[in-house]
């Protein structure tokens, strides 16, 4: 298997909907992170390219039926190969800022209607501090929200269980975007191991944004206008560590997986890599194919979910369900149904987009954002096993065409 690895060498603007034109004072505004969709788009339009390098229109219903299983972020060694995948945050890990014993206050359980408090404003981060700004705040308190059986009645929809945690308090600021690999698969096997933890331990926090200003040019004159300027904010994938020095950069990239409709990995027959442009303003990115997968869960997390029979999911790109927040109350995949017991799930994230076959905008919808947890089991006699294989690193969301478009990427950790 292959991987594409997709390096932006300019501040990468993922578009956020809002309106940009040519009236001065414009700004092109940028997601925190890159849709499913912006990357899906940009490979299958170089799939659909001839050798004259124009894209066949005749080709968008073959096209649309290739698959992506992506993106995640990536650091790379100075080899460029992957040094490791990091995660968004789980929506069930509240952080909070770690306080010494004689420092803390006292704790209570506190429940909340079917979610647990948010460290993020998951669609807006640009707040997010600098982990080297405040030293004292470097440590972090980890806790899990997980169900609870209550004696009272909730008003939660389709009798789901209320989630809670056993801390009152206002979650971290500095709490990161995306997890280490080590650390987020430690989280899977055992969330409770987790309790305090070094904030350049547990991850990083949003990738930095760089705001540029330019200034329209008249055509006779070569000069700028009067007044017309513009701004664009774009990610930056490149990052100083906590030293602080410059000659230690550590280097990102999206890691996604391409594959044609019988799962296998796909190339297109007129570009197998290079420099190619990627989301708005066309910003230039460095396109390569790998020789690795995308992980595989680990075997010690089978055999406690074979044994257990619960299990969580959590999604690692925003999906696209019916029911809007959550999948079916009974969940099949593979050869088993599973039973939706809790969720997890922060303020949704809307996404819209252009749809070039009928030349107009997308609908705007809803979906369910990355990091959302999902609390199911099984009855006796499902094959839970099969279950975790068909849903850990594939797409969950409800219809096919969302998961050919990479909404809904999904890996699964223990719950007893």
């Amino acid at each position: 298997m292959t991987l594409w690895i997709i390096e932006p060498r300019d501040p990468l603007i993922a578009r956020d909907g809002r309106p940009f034109g040519p009236d001065p004072g414009a700004r092109a505004e940028t997601l925190s992170f890159p849709t499913p969709s912006m990357v899906v788009g940009s490979l299958r339009h170089k799939a659909g390219l001839t050798a004259t390098g124009r894209f066949c229109r005749a080709s968008i219903e073959r096209v649309k039926s290739l698959t992506l299983r992506g993106p995640l972020l990536v650091e790379l060694g100075h080899d460029g190969q992957i040094k490791q995948f990091l995660f968004p945050a789980p929506a069930d890990a509240v952080v909070f800022d770690y306080k010494s014993d004689e420092n803390k206050s006292d704790q209570s359980t506190s429940c909340q209607a079917g979610a647990a408090p948010s460290q993020r404003d998951t669609n807006d981060d640009k707040n997010q501090p600098d982990h080297t700004k405040d030293e004292d705040k470097q440590k972090l308190e980890l806790r899990w929200a997980q169900p609870v059986e209550l004696a009272a009645f909730t008003n939660l929809p389709d009798d789901l269980t209320p989630v809670a945690i056993d801390k009152v308090g206002k979650p971290s600021q500095y709490a990161p975007q995306f997890w280490h690999e080590a650390t987020f698969y430690q989280w899977l096997l055992n969330p409770l191991s987790l309790r305090t933890i070094a904030a350049a331990e547990l991850g990083i926090g949003s990738l930095p944004r760089s705001i540029r200003t330019h200034v329209s040019i008249a055509t006779q004159t070569q000069t700028a206008r009067e007044g017309a300027l513009f701004q664009t904010a774009g990610l930056e994938f490149a990052q100083r560590d906590n030293t602080g020095s410059l000659s230690h950069i550590r280097h990102f990239a999206l890691a996604a997986a391409f594959e044609d409709e019988h799962g296998q990995p796909y190339t297109p027959p007129h570009f197998a890599g290079g420099l190619a442009p990627l989301g708005g303003e066309r910003r230039i990115a460095r396109w390569s194919q790998v020789a690795k997968t995308l992980p595989e869960p680990p075997a010690e997390l089978v055999t406690i979910i074979k044994e257990n029979r619960c299990a969580r999911v959590i999604l690692l790109s925003p999906a696209a369900f019916a029911d809007g927040y959550r999948p079916p109350i009974a969940w099949s995949r593979g050869n088993a149904t599973a039973k939706l017991q809790a969720a997890v799930v922060p303020r949704a994230q809307v996404i819209s987009g252009w749809d070039l076959a009928e030349n107009k905008p997308k609908p705007t919808r809803r979906l369910a954002p990355a990091g959302s947890v999902y609390f199911v089991s099984w009855e006796k006699g499902e094959d839970a096993v099969s279950w975790l294989h068909a849903t850990w690193m594939r797409n969950v969301s409800d219809e096919a065409q969302d998961c050919r478009d990479g909404f809904g990427l999904a890996v699964v950790g223990v719950w007893k």
